[in-house]
């Protein structure tokens, strides 16, 4: 029997790509999206409209799913949302954002699967982490912020779900190429150009270490993969890091001293006003 697979966050990037590759492969895929407009083109078996912050919105899709297909087999977690800033400057706003659709909004969509799961005595939940909820840099410190309570909750969820074969598995992307992070980088453009700011120059190296880094990322599919492999795993890791260099995988390793000092060699040299 063809699993079916719920995926948030399919409208760009690489919750539009699993969908593809997952339908290609023969699985029955779910794609959702806060609008179902933004996934025009993307051939899938079913597409629903899901808002993660929304719980109306979330229980409208789950009873579509179970009425259309009596069963959820795959639960991924990957719709997301960043702002870069000092954490000065960031409001309680912009912060709290970031947590109900990275933190909050992942356990919505679990606390709505899980019951069934478990009533089917079998499952799996994938959650989209990221490289920024395995070690900080300046301005990006709020949103790996939610990934570090990403990884907790799965961490704990992967215990608290065992008895029941519910099994819970954390994919960590490093930097994509994808719509997300384009529009990451249009808000650092953003506050780079106030010049009130006291962190002007460290924005402006951030500008430059991103501009270093565009078009060296790899394509949404290097952690599409990843994801296919860890729902397919008879025996799945806890975690898979996926489009990471060699040097980043060192790197998650370091300890905070040294770690510190690779961050403060990346931002030295800033420019001047």
């Amino acid at each position: 029997m063809n699993k079916v697979v719920l995926i948030t966050g399919c409208s760009t990037g690489i919750g539009r790509d699993l969908a593809q590759r997952l339908s290609q492969s023969g699985y029955i895929v779910v794609a959702t999206a806060r609008n179902v407009e933004n996934m025009d083109g993307l051939i899938t078996t079913l597409k629903l409209p899901i808002d993660v912050t929304d719980p109306e919105s979330i229980q409208n899709a789950i009873a579509a799913t179970l009425k259309r297909f009596g069963r959820i087999d795959v639960l991924v977690n990957n719709a997301g949302y960043a702002q870069v800033g000092a954490i000065e400057e960031l409001t309680d706003n912009q912060v709290r954002q970031m947590y109900e659709v990275n933190v909050f909004g992942a356990m919505r969509m679990i606390r709505a699967v899980v019951p069934h799961m478990r009533q089917q005595k079998t499952g799996r939940i994938i959650n989209i982490s990221s490289i920024a909820g395995k070690m900080v840099t300046p301005v990006n410190g709020s949103y790996s912020s939610t990934k570090f309570a990403l990884e907790a909750l799965s961490d704990a969820l992967r215990l608290e779900l065992a008895p029941f074969d519910i099994q819970v598995i954390l994919v960590e992307p490093g930097a994509i190429k994808t719509n997300f992070d384009q529009t990451v980088h249009a808000h650092a453009d953003e506050i780079v150009s106030n010049p009130a700011s006291p962190y002007r120059s460290l924005y402006l190296k951030y500008q430059q270490v991103s501009e270093r880094m565009r078009g060296q990322e790899p394509g949404p599919e290097a952690v599409s993969k990843v994801i296919q492999q860890a729902l397919e795993s008879s025996r799945p890791k806890a975690r898979y890091l996926a489009g990471v260099a060699m040097s980043g995988r060192l790197i998650i390793n370091l300890r905070d001293l040294v770690w510190d000092l690779v961050v403060r060699q990346m931002f030295t040299g800033i420019p001047q006003e």
